[in-house]
């Protein structure tokens, strides 16, 4: 059962619940942890298709500008030059230097994705993620469902994908490409392997790929296939982190020959275009007139709408006649930000993060929330945020109460359908190609209601999206008998 299972996902109900057969998955190369996995897409309240493309767009337009402000900020007496002394801190300046060349110019991130809290107020946008994970986990799962009747998938199953290839394809109509996914980033090997091969059995040449394994020679990069013929890269995806350029073999190789245009390399060396900062950014009132002349209506109001309240802790003290806008704390109005060392436990209602450049700033590893935290554990989450502020700037966010949202999954103990109120993230990932932005699906994260931090874990459900439109054909009704687990397995060895 299990060999018929990886390759035509026969036997859903028992790849779904019972973990002799999830497990099989993840062997398959593709689920690199443990998790459970869903019988159904789920719906996402407040997401409507309006909203969600109007999102999309407007991502894309904000990382136009933020790009634009940027270079502006870089300018000889510039009212901004505290933006690029911001999103410039800690990062090299060889790597700075390389990122400003002209070469790269108008170079924009061409798969977006935001992280949307669902809150009784409507989706929060509490970052955005231009090296997105997620991607191969979703096409698979989404695969699966699909092909067990499950049509209302947002994006359908194969979203995804041709997303992606559209987006390769409109840098090259032709493309060799390369996933390039480095020793830091390798929890995403598996489902990056299978976004490739899947790229390779549908479109063009795609193979995934370690740094180590990369070849050059005067013409360019190459790489060699198991019978050791040699193909040459048009295309390369970097699925790493700039903070982790100096460890990735050959790293200089591929900025020389992306600077001289022998490959094309997305999403693009722009490290100012990486920081959670950006965010700070858009809802400073400093940089309110620049936002609302330089995106359409629109995009101001759906993304001004979405994201939170955002603050850059900056440690320096505050002039006495002015003071840090917009910084209330449930009653309290704080004046500087060296006042949040006397808020009270219940009072902290509130989220650190760094900002970017940084190993602790992806997969929620750095992430401070602060009421779960005792006086001592907050004043030294305090002291690392404000004396990492010149190397690594730190962000402040209100901690978000969230919606409980129904999702269906298999009851852990006794393999039958159940439905589970739960925290969800929601990520959609949006494809840039030429100046069109268009959704290929979304990722939705469900934790149990007492879990703080959303993401990726043994009791959290990975599950699609479902279109507003859809109606599951057997969901917790009559015929479940049809669509029901081996009630002899549970999940408790996972």
């Amino acid at each position: 059962m299990v060999e018929s299972l990886l390759h035509s996902h026969e036997g859903l109900p028992e790849a779904m619940s019972r973990p002799d057969s999830r497990r099989a998955l993840m062997r398959e190369g593709v689920f690199a942890k443990p998790f459970r996995l869903p019988r159904d897409p789920v719906f996402l309240p407040g997401c409507d298709e309006k909203t969600l493309s109007l999102l999309g767009e407007a991502m894309f337009a904000f990382y136009r500008e933020l790009d634009f402000l940027y270079f502006q900020s870089l300018e000889p007496g510039s009212p901004f030059s505290f933006v690029h002394e911001v999103l410039d801190a800690g990062k090299p300046d060889s790597l700075l230097q390389f990122a400003r060349s002209r070469k790269f110019r108008k170079d924009l991130p061409l798969v977006l994705r935001p992280d949307l809290l669902l809150t009784p107020a409507g989706p929060k946008l509490t970052e955005m993620d231009s090296v997105p994970g997620g991607m191969g986990i979703l096409l698979k799962i989404s695969r699966i469902l699909q092909d067990h009747g499950r049509t209302g998938i947002w994006g359908n199953a194969h979203g995804i994908l041709e997303g992606f290839a559209a987006m390769i394809r409109s840098l090259d109509p032709n493309p060799r490409l390369a996933i390039v996914v480095s020793e830091e980033s390798k929890d995403y090997w598996p489902e990056m392997v299978y976004l490739a091969r899947c790229l390779a059995d549908a479109h063009f040449p795609a193979i995934c790929l370690r740094p180590h394994e990369l070849r050059f020679d005067e013409n360019g990069l190459f790489y060699r296939d198991q019978n050791l013929a040699e193909h040459r890269i048009s295309v390369i995806y970097r699925f790493f982190e700039l903070f982790d350029l100096p460890n990735i073999p050959k790293s200089d190789i591929l900025l020389y020959f992306a600077k001289g245009g022998k490959v094309k390399v997305t999403p693009p060396f722009k490290p100012w275009l990486e920081e959670k900062a950006g965010l700070a950014l858009f809802k400073t009132p400093r940089l309110r007139s620049f936002w609302r002349s330089r995106l359409v209506p629109d995009h101001f109001e759906v993304l001004d709408k979405m994201i939170p309240s955002t603050w850059v802790l900056d440690p320096r003290p505050v002039p006495s006649p002015a003071i840090v806008p917009d910084l209330v704390i449930g009653d309290r109005s704080l004046w500087d930000f060296s006042e949040l060392r006397m808020l009270t436990q219940k009072e902290r209602h509130i989220i650190i993060k760094p900002s970017g450049f940084s190993p602790l700033a992806w997969g929620s590893r750095g992430v401070v929330v602060g009421h779960d935290l005792p006086e001592d554990e907050w004043q030294k989450s305090l002291d690392h945020a404000f004396s990492s502020f010149a190397a690594s700037p730190h962000v402040l966010q209100p901690f978000l109460k969230t919606s409980a949202v129904p999702c269906p999954s298999w009851d852990s103990s006794t393999g039958l359908p159940t439905e589970e109120k739960m925290r969800v993230r929601a990520c959609p990932y949006y494809f840039v190609v030429g100046q069109t932005v268009w959704m290929g699906g979304v990722l939705a994260t469900a934790v149990p209601m007492d879990k703080k931090i959303i993401h990726g874990m043994v009791d959290s459900i990975l599950l699609p999206a479902a279109h507003p439109d859809y109606r599951s054909p057997d969901a917790l009704t009559n015929d479940e008998e049809t669509f029901a687990p081996d009630r002899h397995h549970t999940e408790q060895d996972m």
